[in-house]
């Protein structure tokens, strides 16, 4: 009906509206409407077996309906089934039961550290950024942080013995197009087939948030919607402790900060993002790129997130899930095998004591906080409306994982698209900066730099090897690796290792002679 004018607008579709344009004809005039012209949503339109228009209705009365069957048809989802994908409902992804079925095997507080303001806070009765901080530092950031009702903006959630730094004003999805730009382009996934649409602008997302859930004919989701550069950026102040942490915002906010600009190299805008997500909402198993550690705030509505601690036998099952031509018939967490009691004793003694667990689920309300650590493998469930910020970091204390999950994004073929923004090139930025700057830094971040140290090496031997050189394999690797080489800032590579491994091992030293000194004392 593209071609056909509206009776009351008069106007036809836009051919290029993502959101679909519905047409219904007057059985008494004969006049050709757009539903939303006559105020019918989608629910409406498709019961009906007569249509009225307004000036007709007040004659011959109002629409006649359709006869309701009483059986319950499921809406099959033909784009999956196109796709290859067997038979499903076109609104309900098939792995919700299974995350739905998932229950933790031992109490929260056992799995995560949840912040409690009487065991954690200050000699004032709050939980300030110094004791987040401690947390931070005590659990090395390997253990999932939870922070109830943490945002002065949302209440009464709000906890006020929780006195952290940082700022998310409560909005309304009306509120954020304003802010971000209604022609600003949106990433949106469909839920289905987890499989990125073509890009909407701000104001079609908007509409298609505000339908009911009768009225959407597919479950979408926006979760990478980047907005640093907008008016929602200058507003929101991420965590400071984030901040503090972030050893990104801590290179490019140092006084060689301006010496990468100047060359070209920006700040990678991964810090803040804005994820809208309808009721309903399911995002498969999956770890952010490079391993990033993720901030977490809900501004309004619920999550649910369902996690697995990133152990090598983890990480290997979910390589191969991830390889798997059949990857979405899978349920990750069928595939992820139970700790007994004598393997728990057993990983006691060669791994962290916050990856010894079975997987955890955690629901998250409006005003928490949630600093999810780097590398673990996690899903994403909506059961109401939300809009959330969130952002994503690399840290000393998870340099390790960091670079695990690098190695795994190239041996999985994770698009560049989809990659921490020149992460090879921070990587190498980061250990210049560490060498130059000579930062303060604890004992743990300090013990963790041995991880660049191997690092380093291990992609300067790469690509002086004639064999790895000439493996057609690996071709696009190394080129890759050379392309990433920030000569023009560390120089000549062979004396930028053999420098920041003297300085690493003199740092070392003094760190040690300094808690020699300290032991004397107490």
């Amino acid at each position: 009906m593209s071609d056909s004018v509206c009776y009351l607008c008069h106007k036809v579709s836009d051919n290029d509206e993502k959101l679909e344009i519905n047409w219904i004809i007057c059985s008494i005039c004969h006049h050709w409407f757009h539903t939303s012209c006559v105020d019918l949503r989608k629910s409406e339109f498709q019961s009906i077996r007569e249509f009225h228009c307004p000036d007709c209705s007040k004659i011959k009365g109002s629409s006649l309906l359709k006869r309701v069957s009483s059986r319950n048809h499921k809406r099959i989802d033909y784009v999956a089934l196109n796709e290859g994908d067997d038979p499903r409902e076109i609104n309900h992804h098939p792995h919700i039961e299974d995350f739905h079925s998932f229950q933790n095997d031992e109490p929260l507080e056992g799995l995560v550290y949840l912040v409690d303001p009487k065991r954690d806070c200050n000699k004032d009765g709050v939980v300030d950024d110094d004791a987040l901080m401690q947390i931070i530092l005590n659990t090395k950031l390997k253990k999932p942080i939870l922070i109830r009702g943490c945002n002065p903006q949302v209440r009464p959630n709000y906890d006020k013995r929780i006195g952290l730094s940082l700022k998310f004003p409560r909005l309304n999805i009306d509120e954020l197009a304003d802010l971000i730009g209604h022609d600003a382009e949106v990433p949106v996934m469909d839920v289905m087939t987890q499989n990125n649409s073509p890009n909407w602008t701000m104001d079609q997302w908007r509409d298609y948030f505000k339908q009911g859930p009768d009225d959407r004919e597919r479950i979408k989701n926006v979760i990478s919607l980047e907005f640093s550069e907008t008016n929602l950026g200058k507003i929101v102040e991420i965590p400071k402790v984030v901040k503090d942490i972030d050893v990104v915002t801590r290179l490019f906010g140092s006084i060689l900060g301006q010496k990468l600009v100047d060359t070209g190299l920006d700040k990678p805008k991964v810090t803040k993002y804005v994820l809208m997500s309808v009721a309903d909402s399911f995002t498969d198993f999956h770890i952010d790129f490079a391993g990033t550690s993720v901030y977490y705030t809900i501004l309004s509505g619920k999550k649910q997130f369902l996690m697995y601690p990133p152990t090598d036998k983890n990480l290997d099952i979910y390589k191969k899930w991830c390889g798997s031509d059949s990857q979405g018939s899978f349920w990750l967490g069928d595939l992820i095998p139970k700790l007994t009691p004598k393997e728990r004793l057993k990983y006691e003694k060669t791994v962290d004591s916050a990856y010894i667990n079975n997987g955890i689920k955690i629901t998250m309300n409006a005003g928490d906080l949630l600093l999810l650590p780097s590398g673990w493998i996690h899903s994403v469930y909506t059961p109401s409306d939300s809009l959330v910020i969130g952002g994503n970091f690399l840290n000393l204390l998870s340099l390790e994982n960091h670079l695990k999950i690098y190695q795994i994004e190239i041996e999985t073929k994770v698009p560049e698209k989809f990659k921490f923004p020149n992460f090879l090139r921070i990587v190498w930025l980061i250990g210049w900066y560490l060498k130059e700057q000579d930062p303060d830094m604890t004992t743990e971040e300090l013990l963790c730099l041995k991880n660049l140290v191997e690092f380093y090496k291990k992609q300067w031997s790469m690509i002086n090897d004639e064999k790895t050189c000439n493996d057609k394999k690996l071709k696009k690797v190394v080129h890759h690796v050379k392309r990433s080489l920030p000569l023009s800032i560390i120089g000549p590579v062979d004396d930028f290792i053999l420098d920041f491994e003297a300085w690493y091992e003199s740092r070392l030293k003094a760190d040690s002679e300094i808690s020699q000194i300290k032991r004397r004392r107490y």
